[in-house]
C-alpha cells in the first residue's frame, strides 16, 4: 500500500519511488462524533441556504483550486504514482465538474410546477430539499476528481459534508480542505476525517449522517448497503467494473486500437471504467490482435518518461500479478516493459478461457484481454457475462447495429467510438447497474441523489366543504360515476 498504519498514524509514501511523504494522526471515533455534531449544527442553516450562496461557494472553490493547480498535480502524483499529465487531467476534469454542476443547479433543484389533472382548483409543485449531512467515502485511484465530484454535488444540494478519503491518498483531500477553508471561510461545511475501515464504518453507521456516497470495491459497497438498509439511509454506490469494448467489423481499426491502448492503460489501468475486455468481430480479429500486440510491446511502465505509472496499493499489485501468472498457464500473453518495484508491464492476454481469474475478477491494472466473436448477439452475451455493469464502449459505423447492441449491453453508460471521455461530461449521469452499484452522480441526477423530493399542493380557490368530504352532496357519487364513464371510457 502507499501508506503504512501504525499506532493510529498514517505514514504516506510515494508508490513510484518509495519516498516517505508525511505522517499524521488518524481520526478517532470520538473525534468523528464531534465533527458530525458540528456538521449537524451547520445543517440547520445550510440546508435552507439560497442557490445563489451555494453557487458562490463553488466559484470560490473553483478559483482556489485553479490558483493551487501545480500543488494539486504534485500532490496527486506523489501519493498515487501516476504521471504528471494524468494529474493535470484530474485537476481539469474536477474544475469542469464544479463549473458545470453549478450552472445547472436551478434546473436540477429549482421549484417545478406539476399538472393537477382534473383538480383544476388546485396548484401542485415539487421542491428539492437537502437531506441533512452527507457522509462521503472516496477512493485512492483518482483522489481529486472522485472526491470533488460527490463533494460539490452534496454541497450544492445543501448538505454539509463529512468526507473520509482513502487511507492511501489522504494528502490530496488535506490540500483540498486547506483550499476550501481559505477560499470560502466556511470550514464547518466540509470536514474531512482520516483513517481506515473503522472510521469509515462509524461514518456510515452514525445516526448523524443522512445519506452515504461511496466509491470503491463491490465487496465494501455491499457491506455499506447492508449497514444502511436497516436505517433506511439512502446510499449512492459507485463500485467496480469489468468494462467491455466491442469492435465491429466496419470499425475504424486504427482508432479502435488507439482507443483500446488509452482506455486500458491510462492511470496504469486503475480506473473503474478502463477497458478490461475487448471483443472483436472475427473478420478483423487477427489484424486487431497484431496491432494491439505490437503497441503493447513498445510501451513501458516506470519512474521516468514512460506513459504508464505505478500501481498505487499492494493489494492491487498482488492481484494483478496473480491474474497474469494464471493467464500464462493457458493463454498467449504479450507484455511491454516495466521498471523494478511497483510497476506492471502493459499486457495483452489473447483469448483466455472464461474460467480464468482475469475474466472472473476486476483487474484494475494495465492489462487487457481480447476475444473474437461472430454475431452481434455473441458480442452482447460476452459483454454481459460478468455481472458488472458500469460502462461499455462500441466501435463501428452502422448506427443501427450500434443501437441494437448498446441497448442490450448491461451498463450504466455506453461510449460510441470513444472510451472514458463520457466521464468528463459533467451533465451526463454516471453510475452502474448489477454489482457495479446503484444511484447516480453527475448531472441533474447527481444533485438530486443528495436531495429529498417533496411534493406540495395548495388551493387556487377554497370552499368551506369539498364535494367528497363527509358533508358531501348526496348526488356526488352519482355524478362521479357518470363523469368516470364519460372521461375514461
Amino acid at each position: 500500500m502507499s501508506v503504512r498504519i501504525s499506532n493510529n498514524t498514517l505514514e504516506v509514501f510515494d508508490p513510484a519511488t518509495g519516498e516517505d511523504l508525511t505522517q499524521f494522526s488518524m481520526t478517532s471515533v470520538q473525534e468523528l462524533d464531534s465533527i458530525l455534531q458540528t456538521a449537524k449544527a451547520g445543517a440547520e442553516k445550510y440546508n435552507y441556504s439560497s442557490f445563489f450562496r451555494r453557487q458562490k461557494l463553488m466559484t470560490q472553490l473553483q478559483k482556489g483550486i485553479t490558483r493551487r493547480m501545480d500543488d494539486f498535480i504534485k500532490t496527486i502524483c506523489s501519493e498515487t504514482g501516476k504521471k504528471a499529465d494524468e494529474g493535470l487531467m484530474e485537476v481539469f476534469i474536477s474544475l469542469e465538474h464544479i463549473k458545470q454542476s453549478s450552472h445547472h443547479l436551478y434546473e436540477a433543484l429549482g421549484k417545478r410546477n406539476r399538472r393537477s389533472g382534473i383538480l383544476k382548483t388546485r396548484k401542485a409543485w415539487v421542491e428539492y430539499e437537502a437531506m441533512g449531512v452527507a457522509g462521503i467515502i472516496s477512493p485512492w485511484n483518482y483522489p481529486l476528481i472522485l472526491t470533488v465530484s460527490p463533494l460539490v454535488e452534496a454541497l450544492l444540494a445543501g448538505n454539509p459534508v463529512v468526507l473520509k478519503p482513502s487511507e492511501h491518498t489522504p494528502l490530496t483531500t488535506q490540500l483540498l480542505k486547506k483550499v476550501w477553508d481559505e477560499s470560502t471561510e466556511r470550514p464547518e461545511l466540509f470536514q474531512p476525517v482520516y483513517g481506515a475501515g473503522e472510521i469509515g464504518n462509524a461514518l456510515v453507521a452514525s445516526p448523524l449522517t443522512d445519506v452515504i456516497c461511496f466509491t470503491g470495491s463491490t465487496e465494501i459497497g455491499r457491506k455499506i448497503a447492508e449497514t444502511c438498509a436497516p436505517l433506511f439511509k439512502p446510499v449512492i454506490l459507485e463500485l467496480g467494473g469489468k468494462d467491455p469494448m466491442i469492435i465491429l467489423e466496419d470499425a475504424d481499426i486504427d482508432r479502435s486500437v488507439e482507443a483500446a491502448i488509452w482506455g486500458g492503460l491510462s492511470n496504469a489501468g486503475q480506473t473503474c471504467i478502463s477497458v478490461e475486455r475487448i471483443f472483436v468481430q472475427e473478420k478483423i480479429y487477427p489484424e486487431i490482435v497484431e496491432k494491439l500486440k505490437d503497441k503493447v510491446q513498445t510501451l513501458s511502465s516506470g519512474k521516468g518518461d514512460t506513459p504508464v505509472g505505478a500501481i498505487s496499493v499492494d493489494v492491487s499489485l498482488d492481484k494483478i500479478r496473480d491474474q497474469i501468472n494464471d493467464a500464462k498457464n493457458n493463454s498467449d500473453v504479450f507484455e511491454g516493459n516495466a521498471d523494478e518495484g511497483r510497476f506492471i508491464p502493459p499486457c495483452l492476454v489473447v483469448n483466455p478461457p472464461f474460467e480464468a481469474k482475469i475474466l472472473q475478477e476486476e483487474t484494475f491494472g494495465p492489462v487487457m484481454t481480447i476475444h473474437p466473436f461472430q454475431t452481434d448477439n455473441d458480442a452482447i452475451e460476452l459483454a454481459n457475462k460478468t455481472g458488472y455493469g458500469l460502462s461499455a464502449s462500441i466501435f463501428g459505423k452502422s448506427k443501427k447495429r450500434i443501437a441494437y447492441i448498446s441497448r442490450r449491453v448491461h451498463a450504466g453508460a455506453v461510449a460510441i467510438n470513444d472510451v472514458l471521455t463520457h466521464y468528463g461530461i459533467a451533465d451526463l449521469p454516471f453510475g452502474g447497474k448489477g454489482i457495479s452499484g446503484m444511484g447516480k452522480v453527475h448531472g441533474k441526477e447527481g444533485l438530486r441523489a443528495f436531495s429529498h423530493q417533496k411534493s406540495y399542493m395548495t388551493n387556487r380557490i377554497s370552499f368551506k366543504v369539498e364535494f367528497w368530504w363527509y358533508k358531501r352532496s348526496k348526488k356526488f357519487a352519482q355524478l362521479l360515476r357518470k363523469w368516470i364513464k364519460w372521461q375514461y371510457s
